[in-house]
């Protein structure tokens, strides 16, 4: 919770249950829509340096982006995990009968542990090539952790995760016009549809719709 100064000290390895998760999202979602959006900018007419660009592609799928991490979501939640020694559960199973189980609780001290130094780490996880990759290109600044030759004996960063407030920029239309917009579009494309390539013709015709608005 906040205000408690965990932090994670020592090698990365530590992370890679975490890792796994990222990994899991990155393939599921967060690399369909990054290639999306990649896609748009370098063949599609998006412009990350306008701010009324920004605005569109805001306006066309924040709601759609959300919807598929949420999807994502729900879906891990109720898929099975394997721990050793207990039968195969899901976390939204793990989390209700947990509650029936053992009642409602907070966080509790946890048990010493007999090796602090291998605490906490997923060795299968970490002989897992694709989720090492994954962290390697995402934390390029761990090679620290165990370089011979490192200048500091304490961690560079603690449980701080620093978010950019990247600010929406102000609708460019008056209302009608942002209406008539919305109505418009939905007439040449589906707005509802979930592939991707039909979410490509909504940035082109959206995009075409707000050039002649705006002549």
């Amino acid at each position: 919770g906040s205000g408690r100064g965990s932090y994670i000290w020592g090698s990365s390895v530590h992370n890679i249950r975490i890792e796994r998760l990222w990994v899991d999202f990155t393939r599921g979602t967060g690399k369909k829509w990054a290639g999306f959006f990649s896609s748009l900018e370098e063949s599609h007419g998006l412009c990350v340096d306008r701010p009324a660009h920004l605005w569109l592609l805001h306006h066309l799928f924040h709601n759609a982006l959300n919807a598929d991490a949420q999807q994502w979501a729900d879906a891990w939640n109720s898929h099975k995990v394997t721990i050793p020694g207990e039968k195969k559960s899901s976390p939204r199973e793990m989390f209700t009968f947990g509650l029936l189980e053992q009642g409602p609780r907070g966080i509790t001290q946890e048990d010493e542990a007999n090796n602090v130094a291998q605490f906490g780490i997923d060795w299968e996880a970490h002989r897992n090539p694709a989720i090492l990759a994954h962290h390697a290109d995402n934390n390029p600044q761990d090679w620290h952790a165990d370089h011979p030759f490192a200048t500091f004996s304490t961690p560079e960063n603690m449980s701080e995760v620093v978010v950019d407030v990247v600010d929406i920029p102000n609708c460019p239309f008056t209302a009608a016009d942002c209406a008539a917009l919305d109505n418009e579009l939905a007439q040449i494309v589906d707005l509802t549809s979930r592939d991707m390539a039909v979410r490509k013709l909504v940035w082109k015709e959206a995009l075409s719709l707000c050039i002649r608005m705006n002549v």
